[in-house]
């Protein structure tokens, strides 16, 4: 177990072909999920035994935001690539940002490159959440090579996932 017990904690659902994982994230100074006595990710395959684990535990675990985070592989079906929805792939990219963090993984949408930055930013942005009243409404327009990008810091992403849970997958 990391040091992490006394953070406030949000349970996060990934689902992986079809196999659900429930794993804990915290919020600080730096984001991560709690991590087991190998250095994996501390993950249960209900959500009712992360609960269970939680209160045995004494740990808080943030219940007022009712629906989990969830990241799914489905998010690599070549439809999703094509239809970009900014909050879904900024949140699974974070996301798999702190995992990859976690367990000390270089995660390439973490590169400081130009490429990968810009995509980021416009992600962001497609966002809309600095939007004020009166802002013109934000809809990124993607390149065949952003996609691309797009696809491959998601597989990665997903690939140090895989690594983290310590599971094979194949995308």
């Amino acid at each position: 177990m990391n040091e992490r017990l006394r953070e406030e904690y949000y349970l996060v659902k990934f689902k992986i072909l079809q196999e659900e994982y429930y794993t804990f994230w915290y919020t600080d100074d730096i984001d991560g999920f709690l991590l087991d006595k190998n250095g994996k990710l501390k993950f249960f395959l209900t959500k009712e035994e992360a609960i269970v684990f939680a209160k045995e535990k004494g740990f808080l675990l943030n219940t007022k935001d009712a629906e989990e985070v969830l990241v799914s592989s489905e998010i690599l079906k070549k439809e999703n690539i094509r239809r970009i929805n900014c909050n879904f792939f900024l949140n699974n990219w974070n996301t798999l940002s702190d995992v990859a963090h976690s367990i000390n993984c270089q995660f390439i949408g973490d590169s400081k490159g130009r490429v990968i930055r810009n995509i980021y930013i416009k992600l962001f942005y497609g966002c809309n959440i600095l939007l004020e009243e009166g802002d013109e409404y934000y809809r990124p327009k993607w390149s065949k090579k952003e996609r691309y990008w797009i696809t491959k810091v998601m597989k990665n992403g997903f690939e140090i996932l895989a690594k983290g849970l310590n599971i094979k997958m194949e995308l």
